[in-house]
């Protein structure tokens, strides 16, 4: 998978390629819905199948004040397309400019002059211009009078309900992973990086990985049943959300800890993901440090069960 913020590099790389245009939050079932396709045209026409995509999310554009909701970063959504086969993502600096074409202008200047789609490829809801003022009957107009397809594939349905982004974010922010699960097609996951916290887990017994984070959605503050991968191994852990209440915390964190650990686990500057699989419980307060270590003993134990550890 290559990613691009750069249209001239990408045309170089894969002209004539099919596009599938949208935020692709997720990647989940309505996603690989307008996906599959792009792939079936895709190999049909002996091409590349690419993803256009915007970055920031045009939300976090427009109110900028909105609480953390992307349910992956870009780098994570690159990572899944390529999973599914998608050889190119091209991400556009969504900003005032972009903002103020007219789709007239987005078709010209993107989906022809810069990218030189072949095909293009978008889902039922697509807006696109300024003021949204494209649709899907505009989008076909204007790019047949260009030469170009455009394939607008109908929305994915699970159970008669349509699997949306919004819908899957409302399951996260309720910690329901069935749901989650069902939508995205896999469990829900957060990447980050391993930094240095204030060491107050391992003087409690219980070292955790503490998991710095992009501008994201998180479940709701609580102890989770996860696992946790770095680029060689899958660990089986106990991951913390929250401001730690019962030490007078503010900072929102994302700390992990390996269990069944026969010895100390370094992942300092690790790359890791944290897979979420259950709640355990939700976040409180404790009068002291001593009550919270016997109720993260119990923690580690409903962890494993629902692990399977």
């Amino acid at each position: 998978m290559a990613l691009f913020r750069d249209i001239e590099a990408f045309r170089k790389a894969a002209p004539r390629s099919v596009i599938a245009i949208g935020n692709f939050d997720g990647i989940h079932a309505g996603h690989r819905h307008v996906l599959d396709f792009a792939l079936k045209l895709a190999r049909e026409a002996g091409v590349s199948a690419a993803v256009l995509t915007f970055d920031p999310h045009p939300v976090r554009f427009f109110k900028p004040t909105t609480p953390e909701f992307a349910l992956t970063t870009l780098e994570e959504r690159a990572i899944l397309l390529g999973l599914l086969g998608v050889e190119h993502l091209v991400a556009l600096n969504f900003d005032a400019e972009l903002s103020s074409k007219s789709p007239k202008e987005f078709v010209d200047e993107f989906l022809v002059g810069g990218i030189d789609a072949s095909q293009v490829l978008v889902g039922e809801g697509f807006r696109f211009g300024k003021g949204q003022a494209g649709d899907t009957k505009i989008l076909t107009d204007l790019c047949a009078a260009r030469g170009v397809a455009v394939y607008v594939v109908g929305l994915a349905q699970i159970d008669g309900v349509v699997v949306s982004s919004t819908r899957i974010r409302d399951a996260v922010r309720e910690a329901d992973f069935d749901v989650v699960r069902e939508l995205l097609g896999r469990n829900f996951v957060v990447s980050g990086k391993v930094v240095h916290g204030d060491a107050r887990g391992r003087d409690l017994g219980y070292p955790t990985a503490n998991v710095q984070t992009e501008d994201r959605l998180l479940p709701p503050d609580g102890i989770y049943a996860t696992w946790l991968y770095d680029d060689q191994s899958r660990y089986p852990s106990a991951t913390y959300v929250g401001t730690r209440p019962t030490f007078d915390g503010s900072d929102r964190r994302i700390e992990s800890f390996i269990l069944n650990a026969e010895g100390p686990v370094d992942l300092y500057e690790h790359d890791v993901v944290v897979e979420f699989v259950g709640r355990v419980r939700a976040d409180m307060r404790y009068e002291s440090a001593e009550a919270l270590v016997a109720q993260m003993a119990i923690d580690v134990e409903q962890s494993k069960e629902i692990l399977g550890v």
